[in-house]
């Protein structure tokens, strides 16, 4: 088994953090129980349903500039994965039953994006082809209920090119989208839009709907690092990395040639953690994950990812596709910032505020 721990970092037990490992050992395997990433979670962590239903439109309190803050963000909340749009978990971490209990045990919480229109009130909307499911409004409600988590936008319908819309749909698109998180009576809803990857910045639209109704709108940065300076420069992007799936990382295995579709390289954890390593007063890393794998591949019947996290050396793991990372190496980034121990795992909508954001919008 590959150990989650790094040489030469200091790892710490709180008590409140070693309660709840006990009970999630099993499922989360070695490592679970870590020194939290910092104060301020554990109010998000038990958070009840009326809270939730007060605070989804509510201001935040503001928190100070100079701390160093992350968020761990789950795009469209991809519950699981699905073969030609029927669940299958074969090697998947679940991010409702192993992930959102894995982030609790160190203190930490997720922030999952929806897209509003074809999110469900129990059923999974089948999405990326037919090999993931993203979380229903149920699901999400649970997220936030259980583990504290915080729902963004990722637009109503997701569409292609959303600067070519009428404005009348831009302004449903953005806007709209994050009412109707609100009108769910979930947190965090005003924090960040999540355009389509696929596109460019739609800076028209961040100027004019996306500033109006969020704190940021997200760009995608190899740093992934948001400075407080951001939060006061319009139209108040704020950058993303991806824990991005592809070939590996050794010239001399089969697996470095191999076609992935959409990357050209996986993300080595340490290439992450360096990232994590480099914080600074002042500054936000926001990390996005899409489906976390495990093991190998099951022999799926229509679904084409494909995967391998067997080995125990990161620089052999390998996914055929941006969106399947290896749990065990997210595990490990999320050890680093757990042992730093001056990050705040939180949302993006406290990170505006702190950062000169508004508390608050229509």
């Amino acid at each position: 088994m590959t150990s989650l721990f790094r040489p030469g970092r200091p790892l710490f037990v709180l008590a409140a953090a070693a309660c709840v490992a006990v009970s999630t050992m099993g499922a989360l395997g070695a490592g679970a129980a870590v020194r939290p990433a910092s104060a301020g979670q554990g109010a998000a962590v038990a958070a009840s349903a009326a809270g939730l239903r007060g605070t989804a439109r509510g201001t935040r309190a503001a928190q100070p500039s100079d701390q160093i803050y992350a968020t761990l963000f789950f795009s469209r909340s991809e519950i699981t994965a699905a073969d030609n749009c029927a669940e299958d978990d074969t090697g998947i971490a679940r991010l409702d039953t192993t992930v959102a209990p894995y982030l609790q045990s160190l203190g930490m919480i997720g922030t999952g994006s929806l897209v509003t229109d074809k999110t469900h009130t129990t059923k999974n909307n089948c999405t990326h082809n037919g090999d993931s499911l993203t979380a229903s409004w149920d699901q999400a409600t649970s997220l936030a209920q259980t583990y504290g988590w915080s729902f963004v936008s990722a637009t109503a319908t997701y569409p292609g090119d959303i600067s070519s819309l009428p404005p009348a749909e831009q302004q449903a698109e953005t806007c709209g989208s994050a009412n109707t998180i609100d009108n769910h009576g979930l947190p965090g809803a005003h924090g960040l839009i999540a355009y389509p990857g696929a596109q460019g910045a739609p800076t028209s639209v961040q100027a004019k709907y996306g500033a109006k109704c969020f704190a940021w709108g997200r760009e995608y940065e190899k740093s992934g690092t948001t400075t407080a300076a951001m939060g006061t420069t319009a139209p108040f992007w704020q950058f993303t990395r991806a824990f991005n799936g592809g070939p590996c990382n050794d010239p001399s295995a089969p697996c470095y040639t191999m076609t992935a579709q959409g990357s050209t390289r996986y993300a080595t954890p340490d290439q992450i953690i360096a990232l994590v390593d480099a914080l600074k007063p002042g500054q936000w890393l926001t990390l996005q994950s899409y489906i976390l794998v495990t093991g190998k591949n099951p022999p799926y019947l229509h679904n084409g990812t494909q995967w391998n996290c067997n080995s125990p050396n990161p620089n052999l793991h390998w996914t055929n596709d941006v969106e399947r990372y290896c749990y065990n190496d997210f595990q490990q980034v999320v050890q680093a910032i757990a042992e730093r121990g001056d990050i705040t795992v939180t949302d993006p909508l406290t990170v505006g505020v702190a950062f000169g954001r508004p508390a608050s919008y229509p």
